[in-house]
């Protein structure tokens, strides 16, 4: 298709041109023979043959041309050539003029087999002749015949017709080139792309895009896989939460079920068991009840439903109160819960959320540390930001375990964590929360030697939504 394109253009440009180096070429000789004409004027009003058969020769010696003159009848009355004098010229350019008084122009090619008498008259294998008439006053007096050449002009076209057509072919292997170039740079990775959706709309998560090079398409290959990975890993964490959520309570319930159960064949009259599978049933319900409000407050961090109420806050105080809520589960386990607050700290943040945060690390901190341990609660001013760490003396955690103590139903000893009513939730809302303050929690652990976390939150608040969220907290 292009290469076709490229011959229509070839040829046709090739055509203008010659049109328009064979109209200027008969310009310039229609005017050279009016000229002729004007210069050969006097001597054949006067008639004088010896004079008017000089300047003819030399005029078309000047040209290397051929010149004639005829009378009003076509007779040819002067003849720089000599072989035509008193003969009558049989050329329609002549006989035209003669006729209507108007100069005219012939062509005539040795090839075609036409304007015998012409080339007759003069040799060449194109010719061209121009007819002008010669008059006195307003009578017609006879013509003038220029006949000269075009060799010259058709050789000039077919050189330039050999030199345009290998332009073009240079043209066309450039354009091939650059559509060969396109195709691999655009195209191709445009139809790879279109193969991964489809791919990945039947459901094969494993497609991917090919991301060569360093280009655009090769940086939206990179961006497009990325997107593909977090999706898959999104899912993939999805389909964990829901499996791990529904182990979590099916425990309980499997608990409730059997106690039930025994419940309805035992011996309404033993009072002491009684008293002990309802208690149990109890433990169990709450156990359902932490873990589904933990469960809703992920799920409703996760969506955004559930927005910061930001209001300026004392969080020495925070602290104080938090951890007097939770002093008599210390007590029971014998551990010696210490606060160390500098100095007062005012920060803008969500109160009930920032509980949360202090709550979880403390209650956990407390599970995990052995009777007559000790938990360590500090909180400090640096720069812009207010720093909390929670430091304890317990079991401690296993290096290979830190990376993912954060993630939803991990648990370092899951056999332990439910024997102390962990969730697995904790510190993954802890982390949501500290991540919604713009906050950052980091954690070091040996085992054997105790746990410390540490919390950084700045002064100000959040930094993209503390306007607004704190408008709506105050209000």
């Amino acid at each position: 298709m292009i290469c076709a394109a490229f011959i229509i253009l070839d040829l046709t440009l090739i055509q203008l041109i010659g049109e328009y180096l064979f109209t200027q070429k008969v310009k310039d000789e229609g005017h050279y023979a009016a000229e002729i004409a004007l210069r050969i004027a006097d001597s054949w009003s006067e008639r004088d043959s010896g004079q008017l058969y000089g300047l003819v020769s030399d005029i078309a010696a000047e040209n290397d041309s051929r010149i004639l003159v005829t009378d009003p009848y076509g007779v040819v009355q002067v003849d720089s050539g000599t072989d035509q004098m008193g003969k009558r010229l049989y050329l329609k350019e002549v006989a035209d003029t003669l006729s209507n008084g108007k100069g005219t122009y012939g062509y005539y090619d040795t090839g075609s087999g036409s304007g015998w008498f012409a080339f007759s008259v003069y040799t060449g294998s194109a010719i061209g002749i121009h007819t002008v008439p010669l008059s006195e006053g307003a009578r017609l007096t006879g013509a003038l015949v220029l006949i000269s050449s075009a060799d010259e002009l058709y050789a000039s076209l077919a050189d330039m017709q050999g030199r345009v057509a290998i332009w073009m072919l240079i043209v066309a292997a450039v354009v091939l080139l650059l559509v060969v170039i396109i195709s691999n740079t655009v195209l191709n990775p445009i139809s790879d792309l279109n193969n991964t959706i489809i791919r990945l709309s039947r459901g094969d998560m494993r497609a991917r895009v090919n991301t060569r090079g360093k280009g655009e398409f090769a940086r939206l290959g990179q961006a497009f896989n990325s997107m593909i990975e977090q999706v898959d890993r999104l899912n993939t964490t999805r389909n964990e939460f829901v499996s791990n959520a529904s182990h979590e309570l099916k425990t309980p319930l499997t608990t409730i079920k059997i106690t039930t159960e025994t419940l309805m064949y035992m011996d309404p009259n033993d009072h002491e068991y009684l008293k002990e599978s309802l208690t149990a049933i109890d433990k169990e319900v709450d156990r359902m009840n932490y873990l589904v409000n933990d469960l809703l407050s992920l799920v409703r961090m996760d969506s955004g439903e559930q927005r910061l109420s930001l209001a300026e806050l004392d969080l020495g105080e925070l602290i104080k109160d938090t951890v007097a809520r939770i002093r008599p589960f210390s007590l029971d386990h014998n551990i010696n819960v210490s606060v160390d607050l500098a100095e007062d700290v005012k920060l803008t943040g969500d109160r009930y959320k920032l509980q949360q945060v202090v709550y979880n690390l403390v209650d956990n901190a407390i599970k995990y540390t052995l009777q007559g341990g000790h938990v360590d609660i500090e909180m400090r001013k640096i720069g812009r930001n207010a720093v909390i760490t929670v430091r304890d003396d317990g079991i401690g955690i296993p290096e290979k375990d830190l990376p993912h103590i954060y993630d939803r139903f991990y648990r370092v000893d899951k056999a332990r964590s439910r024997e102390k009513g962990g969730t697995g939730l904790g510190l993954a809302i802890v982390k949501q929360i500290v991540t919604a303050h713009s906050g950052t929690i980091s954690v070091r652990s040996k085992v054997d030697s105790g746990t410390e976390f540490k919390v950084e939150l700045p002064l100000q608040g959040p930094k993209d939504t503390a306007s607004k969220q704190g408008e709506e907290g105050r209000r």
